[in-house]
């Protein structure tokens, strides 16, 4: 047998203070538009109990930043830029007729290069948080990967074998050495590694390190 005590509340319990004896005086909302203002304004406010959200998902363990330093941008100076592309591409009549006729053809390495300078470093986050890299492999470390990293394998019948973010690369594909690329400042130095933090046959804190330039 389990013995069980109900203990009071720690505060005032969700609409005790309406007279369920009495619905009919209660003022009818009439529509959903007032009903979702008053439930967004209760919604903001705190409470002592906790939800059903929150109880099944609470708030992450805070994570350490290990990523490189990274010079932030002005969020004005980036709306700025922004306003006059656009005020470029509105005064600019021939991109207007190629949209309209829908023959405009898109720079997709322009849009790459910009998504790797912007939004391509958060995404990248993200997709390693949701894959559990960060919890598997870095013990609550979380980065930001700033620097894109650009890895190659030459094959034999003069193919290449890029590295994407999740793709397979066999062993026999990577038997030659890797062509790396990256931007970086001129006379800057950086050190490049290729490591496996998983696969470590006898220690599962340990890691093989192959090669280190």
């Amino acid at each position: 047998a389990v013995l069980w005590k109900r203990a009071a509340p720690l505060g005032p319990m969700p609409n005790e203070d309406i007279d369920v004896r009495n619905l009919d005086t209660l003022e009818k909302y009439r529509s959903f538009t007032p009903y979702f203002r008053l439930a967004e304004k209760e919604n903001r406010k705190p409470h002592w109990w906790k939800t059903y959200y929150q109880h099944t998902n609470p708030p992450p363990e805070p994570q350490t930043d290990i990523s490189l330093p990274h010079k932030k941008v002005s969020r004005a100076k980036e709306i700025r830029e922004r306003k006059a592309i656009l005020r470029e591409n509105r005064r600019n009549t021939e991109m207007e007729r190629a949209a309209r006729l829908r023959t405009v053809l898109i720079p997709l390495e322009d849009v790459r290069a910009e998504w790797e300078r912007t939004s391509g470093p958060f995404h990248k986050q993200r997709v390693a948080e949701r894959c559990g890299v960060f919890r598997d492999l870095f013990k609550g470390a979380t980065f930001t990967p700033w620097v894109a990293l650009r890895v190659q394998y030459s094959q034999e019948n003069e193919h290449i074998v890029p590295v994407y973010y999740g793709n397979m690369v066999t062993p026999s594909e990577a038997s030659s050495p890797p062509a790396v690329s990256y931007e970086a400042d001129k006379g800057s130095l950086w050190t490049l590694l290729l490591t496996n933090p998983d696969g470590h046959l006898r220690d599962a804190d340990s890691e093989y390190l192959h090669w280190l330039v």
